[in-house]
């Protein structure tokens, strides 16, 4: 019997093939302007640690199964890919609370002064998710 995730967000597949093409498209990520997709199938490859003739298969659903120790592998580097793009959403927040924080201090000591400079910080730590966040609280009058 298969266990529900508890991830309201999960994606349901058809097959394992489905999901290691899935998962495989993802870890060749980003991919470039330009990229061509046996440079994505290669990337994929490394990521995931199995051979790009493999890897090109389960791209397209050449293969009708995949063996347990390469899912494994392709999850562990999509699972690697998460964490690596969630460390950089947590830095941009973080960075965008420092803009904040900067422009809170000049506020503080000559709002008139510095209103361009505070404008701008205000605006790239909106763009950062952190006037949004928790960590940051939006100023009064903006």
């Amino acid at each position: 019997m298969q266990e529900k995730s508890s991830k309201s967000a999960e994606i349901s597949f058809v097959s394992a093939v489905a999901e290691a093409a899935f998962r495989l498209r993802r870890i060749a990520e980003p991919r470039p302007v330009g990229d061509r997709v046996k440079e994505a199938i290669t990337r994929a490859a490394k990521r995931a640690g199995l051979p790009a003739s493999r890897v090109e298969n389960l791209w397209y659903g050449e293969d009708r199964s995949i063996r347990a120790e390469e899912m494994d592998a392709i999850r562990r580097a999509d699972a690697a890919r998460e964490a690596k793009e969630q460390s950089a959403r947590d830095q941009a927040v973080a960075l965008g609370a420092l803009f904040a924080g900067v422009a809170d201090r000049l506020r503080t000591q000559d709002e008139d002064f510095h209103r361009a400079d505070i404008a701008a910080l205000v605006e790239a730590a909106r763009r950062l998710g952190a006037l949004d966040s928790p960590l940051v609280a939006e100023p009064e009058g903006e």
